[in-house]
């Protein structure tokens, strides 16, 4: 298949794989190149993952978790947080914030929304959820629960949340960070370093999907597609 050809199906499946790519790089495969998925041992090891991460074991499984990724995901609870803290000034913030217990998650997770909330648009950290959803659809055909035609339509309402709540990929791999960061817990730049690297490669590198695919190209077969994820 020609994934550079951007229309029809081959559109949607650019875009499936371009908002999950930074996981791709993660797992240690190629963005570029499905064909390293396909192999025996790779399969085994996304079945694998699939149980150990989210408890995934058939079609049933899969399409729970999508659910959960595409109506609330991590996103919720930072939104939540966020609109607490944007309620308050910056030292009533920081007092806040100062007042939780600094070795628990609610600590750092504060920080984090603390140090995103104006950096980020009204979706927040839902690039996160929506990249995760997008790698689960695909990795989901691969293992055989959901077929490929299936994936790509599952996808095509998250292809156009995230065009309509970010302006281009810098803001949604922006998003993305803040989103694994805030999911991990880790406000820290040290732990966000090799993320960052992730990111960085697939906006600077001229080859990338990222780079390759138009943020604003309009896209026939999301057109009419609710965003219902955001």
């Amino acid at each position: 298949m020609n994934r550079d050809s951007q229309s029809g199906s081959n559109l949607t499946e650019l875009w499936s794989i371009s908002l999950c790519a930074v996981l791709y790089k993660m797992n240690g495969l190629d963005p570029g190149d499905d064909d390293e998925w396909e192999s025996a041992k790779n399969i085994e090891m996304h079945k694998q993952s699939f149980k150990r991460d989210w408890g995934i074991e058939s079609a049933e499984d899969l399409r729970r978790n999508l659910e959960w990724l595409a109506e609330e995901g991590h996103r919720e609870s930072f939104n939540q947080i966020r609109s607490f803290l944007s309620a308050l000034s910056e030292a009533e913030q920081t007092k806040y914030v100062e007042a939780i217990p600094k070795t628990t998650e609610g600590y750092r997770k504060h920080q984090i929304v603390k140090a995103y909330m104006n950096r980020l648009p009204a979706a927040g950290i839902a690039a996160w959820d929506l990249g995760r959803y997008a790698y689960l659809s695909r990795k989901g055909a691969v293992m055989g629960y959901i077929s490929q035609e299936q994936s790509l339509e599952l996808v095509k309402p998250i292809i156009a949340a995230a065009q309509q709540a970010y302006s281009g990929w810098r803001e949604y791999g922006t998003a993305y960070l803040a989103g694994r960061q805030f999911w991990w817990a880790q406000p820290t730049a040290a732990s966000a370093q090799k993320m960052a690297g992730y990111v960085r490669s697939l906006l600077l590198n001229a080859d990338s999907l990222w780079n390759r695919l138009e943020w604003d190209v309009p896209l026939e077969e999301t057109a009419g597609q609710p965003a219902s994820p955001l």
